[in-house]
């Protein structure tokens, strides 16, 4: 790729700035955004972004198109999790779950989508889950909204399929970043039912015991965006042994090992 410049979402933490590090020791240059670019990491250029904001977004894709002209590499990282039962969530919080994961991804996906194929080349990649190929319970809105984006970018790929632009979907296993204590929205009314369930969540969540590091999807989207590759790329704890077991086993067995793994009777 000629200019070697890569704009990836959501850079302050986590994925995002383990995939920005990645990039930027291979060479490239970063255009990194966040909500707020104050005092952030002096390698990269940051533009300030809030998916919640469709101001925002018009603003930042507008801005670097001006400056940095059309990233080579987009990587659609930033977005957070939901956790509410789906009887008790709070519409309003789905709602906002939908903005940013999906609305907000696809309308800075479509900003940037005409100037690569003005260029014919370029590579558009969205960060989703293993949870955008199945639900856990408490994230039934967050997995929703990456199920759909999941989608979305299936059918780009498609419709893409003539051009020199490459679609990747990222889907990383659980990793140890803030996005476990800190990227969460509990936006839900509280219902006894589910008191024993989500409180067996939260003590997973913040003990933070079983994630991958950050690097490992770093590494992992700078190879699928520099490289040869499928629509789909999976690393992180227990992801393969997971979509494989959600492949292969009857359907009411994988349910079942679902829900004794993440929701125990208490």
């Amino acid at each position: 790729m000629a200019s070697n410049t890569v704009l990836i979402t959501g850079a302050s933490s986590g994925i995002g700035q383990a995939t920005a590090e990645r990039f930027f020791n291979a060479g490239w240059r970063v255009i990194a955004t966040a909500r707020s670019v104050e005092g952030r990491d002096a390698r990269f250029q940051w533009v300030a972004l809030d998916l919640n904001d469709a101001d925002s977004i018009a603003a930042m894709c507008a801005q670097v198109l001006e400056h940095y002209g059309c990233p080579d590499v987009v990587v659609n990282n930033a977005g957070y999790g939901l956790i509410a039962p789906i009887e008790s969530v709070e519409i309003e919080a789905a709602r906002r779950q939908f903005e940013a994961n999906y609305f907000g991804t696809v309308a800075v996906t479509r900003a940037f989508l005409p100037a690569m194929r003005a260029r014919n080349a370029g590579v558009m990649a969205a960060v989703s889950s293993i949870g955008g190929r199945m639900a856990f319970p408490f994230f039934g809105h967050y997995n929703a909204s990456k199920h759909a984006l999941e989608a979305a970018y299936e059918a780009l790929h498609h419709e893409l399929a003539h051009s020199n632009i490459d679609v990747r979907i990222i889907e990383p296993g659980f990793t140890q970043t803030q996005f476990a204590t800190h990227g969460m929205d509990r936006g839900y009314h509280d219902e006894p039912y589910y008191r024993g369930g989500l409180r067996s969540l939260a003590d997973r969540l913040e003990s933070g015991t079983t994630g991958s590091d950050p690097a490992v999807l770093g590494e992992l989207i700078y190879r699928a965006c520099t490289g040869k590759g499928g629509l789909r790329h999976v690393a992180g704890a227990l992801a393969r042994p997971i979509l494989w077991a959600r492949r292969w086993l009857p359907e009411s067995w994988f349910l079942a090992l679902i829900t004794r793994a993440t929701n125990p009777k208490t």
